[in-house]
Formats: structure tokens, C-alpha cells, sequence
């Protein structure tokens, strides 16, 4: 592929991922709210359960969603995913009881962009530019991270709390398909074939057989189980007891979105100059037991600033990183089902996870959530270091890189 059509793929891909976030974002400002106006109150441990079964909704997409991108492609896994996305963003508008957003999580089967977009990637990168093309993702992520929220809230304002939430479901179905229709290019062509449809086996068949998938499924279950752990402990606590009013809220945004852009332009690139991708990886870890380490300790919200600032930027590194050795660990025409085992892994994290954090706050405290964190990424750490052995493969990869 000419590095003109490269560059193409990447500017639409990136317009892709920034309306996905932006209505994601716009959701995720309005969800907590939408939540807590309903006709009952729900715990702690209500949520939990929510967000746990939505998450396993999740994984069960995230499968049939990787197989079958092998043998359709991946614009129609794109397209299914912003319809099925679509209808639940406008579903929870409606939803005023546990019951109701329980059972609209069933959409979620669907909500797997991010996961074809990571197989998308790796048909039109070399393994070696793969995390740095994968960071540039991060810039319509970090765009979306300030101008979500803010649509969102101000819609809200001037209008209700469901129907701006209605409106971000209608919008981003609108304003994606077009650009998914008429813009996506097809970067490869993968046959039918029948060992390409939708088989389980094939799934338990790649797992035995590949180690080097195998260490990248892991390490990636690890940095996400430690993330969920922490995020869903910062979200609820950290930012409710340092945040003064909406304009602290919007500082955290602003921090969050210059960490990544960064360490996309400043600091990936001096990394990549000077270390392989195994050290790469384990600097990021070491970013991230600092940041989830000293979440316990901090008593300002400058000093929850700071290390929202390293947890943003470490946690993408890590999670581009992990991405990379999975799609470099199999052929091109198991990229749909490599990404989608990646999927599975990173949901069942989060269908394990709010379950444990969220009794584990209610019955003793919220500060073991942030140890929990702390311990996972340690442990990941050391599993980088001592056992895995495929981080360095493509190292001495003779394929062309994408500059530009």
C-alpha cells in the first residue's frame, strides 16, 4: 500500500475514532446522572452489577465480532457496531429503573469499535510502527475528552438530562455511517473461507497453539483489570472529594487531554529513539504503579492532577503497546480473531472487576481498590520482565515504516 493511501486510511480513522469518543464521552458525562434519576435509588453494588453484565455482553460480541471481521471485513463490523451503539445510546435515555438499564446493556454486544479499529490498524502498519500509529488514535480521543463532555452537559442544560442524551445516540449513528459508507478504505481482502466462520474452536485452537498470543492476552487482562480497579474508584471518590465545581471537572479533561497528546509528539518518540518495545512497556508499568500507588496518599487536587496526568499517559502507552504484540503474534488473516480474543480479555476484566471494587468499597474502604491496582500492575511488571519472550520480535523487522 502507497504511503499516500497509509495516510489516508489514518486521517479517516482518526475521524472515525473521534466521533466514536465523542459520543461516547457525551454518554459517560450524563450516564452517573441518568442513573441516579431514576425511580428508585441504586447502590453502589447496583451499579456494579450493571456495568458487570454489561461488560460480559461485551466479551460475547467481542468473539463473534473478531471472527466474523475475518471473513466480512472490517466495515461492516464498524457499521454493525455504530448501529447496535446507536440504539443503546438512545435506550438509556428512556431508562428509569435497574431493570431497564440492566437489560439494555444486551446492546452492548455490539459496542466493539475500538477492537475492529486495533484489526483495522495492523492491515495497513508494519509491526514495528504499529504502538506509534496506535498512539495517534489518542488525538481525536483526547479532542473527544474536552468537547464531549461539554456538548453534552451544555445540551443538557438548555434541554433535559435524556434528551441530550437521546440526541448524542441519534447524532454520532448519524454522523458516523456516511463517513463509514462512503470513506472507509478497503485495506485488504481476506477469501471466505469456512474455517473463517463463526467457530468457537477456532479461538481454543490459536490459544494452544500460540504462546506469544497467549503472553499478550495476559498482560493486556492485567493492565486493564488494574485500570478498571482504579478508574472506577477515581471517578467515584478522588474527583467527588477534590472537585470544588464544573470548572475543576473541566481541568481534569484538560490535563487528561494534554497528557496524551504529549506523549504522542514528545514523549513516545524520544522512547522509541532509545529503548526497545519490551523496556518501552515496562517503563509505562512503572509510570502506572506510581500513579495508582500514590492515588492513596493524595490530599490536593493538584496533586490528583499530577497523577491523572501520568496514569493517562502511561495507560495508553501500555495498552497501545500490549495491542501491538497481539496483532504482531498472528497472520493477517487472523488479525479479527486475535483483536477480538483481545476484547474478550479486556471485557471479562470488566464484568470481574466492578463486582470486587464495588463491595469491596462498600463493606471496608475505598483506598483498597487503588492497592488492588497497585499490586496488578506490579505483578504485570514482573511478568513482562521475567516471562515474557515475544515483546522484542519485531525488532528486527526489515518491513518499510510509516513516517510521516
Amino acid at each position: 500500500m502507497s504511503l499516500e493511501r497509509k495516510q489516508k486510511v489514518m486521517l479517516v480513522l482518526c475521524l472515525i475514532f473521534g466521533i466514536w469518543h465523542v459520543g461516547t464521552q457525551w454518554t459517560t458525562t450524563l450516564l452517573s446522572f441518568l442513573q441516579w434519576d431514576t425511580d428508585e435509588v441504586m447502590t453502589i453494588v447496583d451499579l456494579g452489577y450493571i456495568q458487570a453484565f454489561g461488560s460480559l455482553c461485551n466479551a460475547a460480541g467481542a468473539l463473534a465480532f473478531g471472527q466474523i471481521a475475518d471473513t466480512t471485513g472490517a466495515q461492516t463490523m464498524f457499521m454493525l457496531s455504530c448501529i447496535l451503539t446507536g440504539i443503546y445510546y438512545c435506550g438509556i435515555s428512556f431508562a428509569k429503573s435497574w431493570y431497564a438499564f440492566f437489560f439494555l446493556q444486551i446492546f452492548r454486544f455490539g459496542y466493539q469499535l475500538d477492537s475492529t479499529a486495533e484489526m483495522y490498524l495492523a492491515t495497513v502498519t508494519t509491526e514495528r510502527e504499529r504502538t506509534g500509529a496506535l498512539m495517534k488514535l489518542t488525538m481525536p480521543q483526547a479532542v473527544a475528552m474536552f468537547f464531549g463532555p461539554i456538548v453534552g452537559s451544555k445540551l443538557a442544560a438548555w434541554t433535559s438530562l435524556r434528551f441530550s442524551q437521546l440526541i448524542c445516540g441519534v447524532a454520532m449513528t448519524s454522523a458516523l455511517m456516511p463517513v463509514l459508507y462512503f470513506l472507509l478504505p478497503q485495506t485488504h481482502s481476506i477469501p471466505k473461507l469456512a474455517s473463517a466462520k463463526l467457530r468457537p474452536q477456532d479461538y481454543f485452537y490459536m490459544l494452544k497453539q500460540n504462546t506469544h498470543l497467549r503472553e499478550g492476552l495476559v498482560v493486556r487482562a492485567m493492565v486493564v483489570a488494574a485500570y478498571v480497579c482504579y478508574e472506577m474508584i477515581a471517578r467515584n471518590f478522588l474527583l467527588r472529594a477534590y472537585m470544588k465545581d464544573t470548572n475543576d471537572s473541566a481541568y481534569v479533561l484538560l490535563v487528561m487531554a494534554a497528557s496524551l497528546l504529549s506523549v504522542q509528539f514528545i514523549i513516545l518518540p524520544i522512547l522509541q529513539r532509545n529503548v526497545n518495545p519490551k523496556t518501552l512497556l515496562q517503563i509505562a508499568l512503572c509510570g502506572l504503579f506510581f500513579s495508582y500507588g500514590s492515588a492513596t496518599f493524595t490530599t490536593t487536587f493538584e496533586q490528583l492532577l499530577v497523577i491523572t496526568a501520568v496514569q493517562t499517559g502511561c495507560y495508553a502507552i501500555a495498552y497501545a503497546e500490549t495491542s501491538t504484540q497481539i496483532t504482531s503474534a498472528v497472520e493477517m488473516t487472523d488479525l479479527g480473531k486475535a483483536t477480538g480474543l483481545a476484547s474478550m480479555c479486556q471485557w471479562m476484566t470488566h464484568f470481574i472487576l466492578p463486582i470486587y471494587a464495588s463491595n469491596l468499597v462498600q463493606h471496608y474502604h475505598y483506598t483498597y481498590a487503588f492497592y488492588t491496582a497497585a499490586l496488578m500492575t506490579i505483578s504485570t511488571l514482573g511478568y513482562v520482565t521475567f516471562v515474557v519472550r515475544n515483546a522484542n520480535n519485531r525488532v528486527q523487522t526489515l518491513l518499510p515504516s510509516l513516517a510521516y
